[in-house]
């Protein structure tokens, strides 16, 4: 008996490795509609980067590839001698696969095992020198993680056509969930350098400047 449950248990283990299937969706989905980047002509916002970790687990909203999602951005650019800080911090709930996981186990993986995550996102641009909040973001951002053998066609196929999904052998990061939360501060941060240009000149002056 002893023998059979490890075997279940490591065929479950196994197998949950390579069929994660991720679904995102942020509460506000028009944030990222327009990010008129286009029109903001000229050098990028420099900043320095400091993420808040919630654990020291990397979990879907807040791990190491935050800052390749930053590296690509058209506004920003990381600098670690920058006097503006860009302070980035997650408040993460995970609602456990309860009965879900229990079938996905008794059923060798047939019947998908449901976990959903909520998040608050936060970006805090701040002087670094005095402290002082210049601009406070923050976004909720929602995710659902199936496990089956059904869902690997769809994380397969879907993120052809979607880019809020994705899948594989990732577990506790996503790059997908990170670009969809750095993709909205950039159209927020846009739209509202756009309507005050004092603000960008402000973040730019503030990002050209080095702190010692």
């Amino acid at each position: 008996m002893n023998v059979c449950l490890r075997l279940v248990f490591t065929f479950a283990l196994l197998f949950s490795l390579s069929c994660n299937f991720h679904y995102f969706a942020l509460a506000n989905e028009s944030n990222t509609e327009s990010s008129n980047l286009e029109k903001l002509a000229g050098e990028k916002i420099r900043f320095h980067l400091i993420r808040v970790e919630e654990s020291p687990k990397a979990n879907l909203y807040n791990s190491p590839a935050l800052e390749f999602e930053l590296a690509k951005s058209k506004l920003f650019k990381l600098s670690r001698s920058s006097k503006l800080n860009l302070t980035y911090s997650t408040k993460t709930g995970t609602q456990d696969a309860g009965i879900s996981g229990l079938l996905f186990l008794i059923t060798l993986g047939i019947f998908p095992s449901f976990v959903e995550t909520q998040s608050n996102v936060t970006f805090t641009l701040m002087d670094r020198e005095d402290k002082k909040i210049i601009r406070d973001y923050t976004f909720p951002i929602q995710g659902r993680r199936i496990v089956s053998w059904f869902t690997i066609p769809f994380y397969l196929v879907l993120p052809i056509f979607s880019d809020s999904v994705d899948g594989g052998a990732n577990f506790d990061t996503s790059n997908v969930s990170l670009r969809l939360l750095v993709e909205a501060f950039e159209a927020e941060l846009a739209k509202e350098c756009l309507e005050n240009p004092k603000l960008l000149e402000t973040l730019r002056n503030k990002g050209n400047e080095s702190f010692e």
